[in-house]
C-alpha cells in the first residue's frame, strides 16, 4: 500500500511513541498451534474476550460504572431523567453480543506466571515480537494497539461523567445515540482489568467493532470448540512490503516443553525463516 508523507509521518510519531512507552520487544506466550498457525499459516489468531482468565473481563468495569452512577444519585439526591436500569440493562445487552477479540502480548520476558496461564502449561513458546515494526505492520488495518488499564475503578473516567449527566439531564454529550456510546463503553472496557492482573504486564491488540457477519470469524477446535478472529497475517505484509522475520526476533521453548530445539530451527528453516532458526532459544525459568 502506498501511503503519503503525512499518512507515513503521522504512522511513524505513534509508532516512536509506542516503542518508547512499551519497549523495543513484546512477549506472546502461547501454544505450539498457535505458532505454526503464525508461522506455517501466516494467520494471527485473536481469542474471544468470552474465554479469557479474568472471569470479569469486560463486565467489571461496567459493573463499577453501574455502583457509581447509582451511589452518586443517591449521595446527591439526585432525581433521574432517564431510566437507570433500562440503560444499564441496555448496556449488558448490547455488550455480551458483542464480538470483541483481542491479541495479547506481554512487557515480561520469561515469566513463570505466564507460561503457565498462556502457553499450554508452560509446554508451549513465547513469540518475541519487535514492537515498532509490529505496530508499523498495524497502524492501518484497524485496530487498537495500546497498554491495559489495571483498573475497573470509573469515578474519574469520562464515560462516568458523560452518562451521569445523560442520566441526570436527559442530554447525551459526546455522541450522537446511546449505542454510539455503547460501542465506544465496551472497547474501553476491553483494555481495563483486575489489578490483580498487573503484573502481567498486558499490551493488547483488538480489532474495532467486529460483525456478526464477519468474513475473519472462524471456529478451531481443541479440548472445546472456541470461536476467533483470524487475521490473514501474509496479505497484512504483502500490503506493507513486510515480511514475518520483520516482525518476529526470536521464539523461547517453555520450560515444561519436551520439544527439541534442533526440530523448531528445521521447522523454521523449512518455511523459509533461516534468520529466525538461528534464534531459537531455551526458557531458563525453573518452572517444572
Amino acid at each position: 500500500m502506498t501511503y503519503n508523507l503525512v499518512e507515513i509521518q503521522k504512522r511513524q510519531e505513534s509508532t516512536d511513541k509506542f516503542v518508547q512507552k512499551v519497549g523495543k520487544t513484546l512477549w506472546h506466550y502461547t501454544s505450539f498451534p498457535a505458532l505454526d498457525g503464525i508461522l506455517r499459516k501466516k494467520e494471527i489468531w485473536f481469542g474471544s474476550a468470552t474465554n479469557v482468565n479474568d472471569a470479569k473481563e469486560v463486565i467489571g468495569f461496567i459493573d463499577n460504572l453501574k455502583q457509581n452512577i447509582e451511589n452518586g444519585l443517591t449521595q446527591n439526591n439526585i432525581k433521574p431523567k432517564c431510566d437507570v436500569d433500562k440503560i444499564f440493562k441496555e448496556i449488558y445487552d448490547r455488550t455480551s453480543q458483542k464480538h470483541l477479540f483481542m491479541f495479547c502480548l506481554s512487557q515480561a520476558l520469561d515469566d513463570a506466571a505466564q507460561w503457565d496461564r498462556y502457553a499450554d502449561y508452560g509446554r508451549g513458546v513465547a513469540i518475541e515480537f519487535n514492537t515498532e515494526a509490529l505496530h508499523n505492520l498495524l497502524y492501518y488495518h484497524g485496530m487498537i494497539i495500546g497498554e491495559q488499564y489495571y483498573t475497573q475503578e470509573t469515578r474519574d473516567h469520562e464515560l462516568y461523567k458523560l452518562l451521569s449527566s445523560y442520566i441526570s439531564t436527559g442530554i447525551l454529550e459526546g455522541f450522537s445515540n446511546l449505542d454510539g456510546f455503547i460501542d465506544n463503553l465496551a472497547l474501553c472496557a476491553l483494555i481495563h482489568k483486575h489489578p490483580t492482573f498487573t503484573a502481567e504486564k498486558e499490551i493488547r491488540i483488538a480489532p474495532y467493532f467486529v460483525t456478526d457477519n464477519d468474513s475473519h470469524i472462524e471456529y478451531k477446535t481443541f479440548n472445546i470448540i472456541k470461536e476467533f478472529y483470524i487475521l490473514d497475517l501474509q496479505k497484512v505484509l504483502e500490503t506493507e512490503n513486510m515480511h514475518r522475520e520483520d516482525i518476529i526476533n526470536s521464539i523461547i521453548i517453555g520450560p515444561r516443553s519436551s520439544q527439541n530445539p534442533k526440530d523448531l530451527e528445521n521447522y523454521c528453516r523449512h518455511l523459509g525463516l533461516h534468520k529466525l532458526a538461528q534464534n531459537i532459544k531455551v526458557s531458563d525459568c525453573p518452572l517444572r
